[in-house]
């Protein structure tokens, strides 16, 4: 079993994140799903919030707004219209 599994965040103008991560909290339209490896392969619509990753032992966090997150293969992609800085 994989330890971490590669997260991209994507914006339409450019790729902000492309990282080896152990664990993710992604906002969705009814509340948050959480991202381990090896999750099953998903297809959901998000919703406004902040979005949290765990990437050497260190959580950050940004805050989106709403878009798409996809699961497959130990590969989870966040496509979203906005993006703010971590905090």
């Amino acid at each position: 079993m994989a330890d971490t599994f590669l997260l991209e965040i994507a914006t339409p103008e450019k790729l902000l994140l492309h990282e080896q991560v152990s664990e993710a909290q992604i906002p969705a339209l009814d509340g948050y799903i959480g991202i381990l490896p090896e999750h099953a392969a998903l297809l959901g619509e998000m919703g406004a919030g902040d979005l949290s990753y765990v990437m050497g032992g260190q959580k950050h966090t940004v805050a989106v707004s709403g878009g798409w997150v996809e699961v497959v293969e130990n590969h989870a992609r966040v496509l979203t219209t906005v993006v703010e800085a971590e905090k």
